[in-house]
């Protein structure tokens, strides 16, 4: 998205607005608020993560920088699932247990959406599709559950689904690779 498109999205927000947050996934636009910060009035966008009910506040000319953004249209998702759906090639050198967590929690940090792809893929590859340790099951959960909630709200799906056609097309993925 061009920065311009995002100041649009700055702009226009509204109350009820349902947007997607780079990290947390979908969130409400619930309020906005005028606050001072270092001595100058800035308008605030509050807004609630959809499915945990988290509150964020963000400052309204800044949301750009944040990357909030557009819920996924078809088109958006249907690409995704294609780069998760591509096989995974096993890894050329394999890192430590720790660095490789620590890695994918980063690119996972990003916000980019071929980033979180990429973590789940990697996730997938590394532990043969069922990950053995609890680090790397809440890291997949991270990076499934807010794009399964995106893909539910602009699906009209249940979210649940949502998560199970990103588990079965990256563990279908792995299976392609081996074949």
């Amino acid at each position: 998205m061009s920065a311009a498109a995002a100041s649009d999205i700055t702009i226009a927000s509204k109350v009820g607005e349902v947007l997607t947050h780079p990290v947390h996934g979908p969130v409400r636009i619930v309020s906005r608020s005028t606050r001072t910060v270092r001595g100058e009035d800035r308008e605030y966008v509050n807004l609630v993560v959809i499915d945990d009910e988290m509150n964020i506040s963000v400052p309204a000319d800044g949301k750009d920088v944040i990357g909030l953004r557009p819920l996924l249209v078809e088109k958006e998702i249907s690409a995704l699932i294609a780069q998760l759906a591509e096989p995974i090639a096993p890894p050329e050198k394999k890192a430590s247990w720790a660095h490789r967590i620590k890695s994918l929690q980063m690119q996972l940090q990003t916000g980019r959406l071929s980033d979180r792809v990429e973590v789940i893929r990697n996730i997938v590859r590394d532990s043969g599709g069922v990950p053995s340790s609890l680090a790397e099951r809440n890291l997949l959960k991270q990076a499934i559950d807010p794009l399964a909630s995106e893909i539910a709200i602009a699906r009209s799906i249940p979210r649940e689904d949502a998560q199970l056609l990103l588990q079965n097309t990256a563990e279908g993925a792995l299976e392609a690779a081996a074949a």
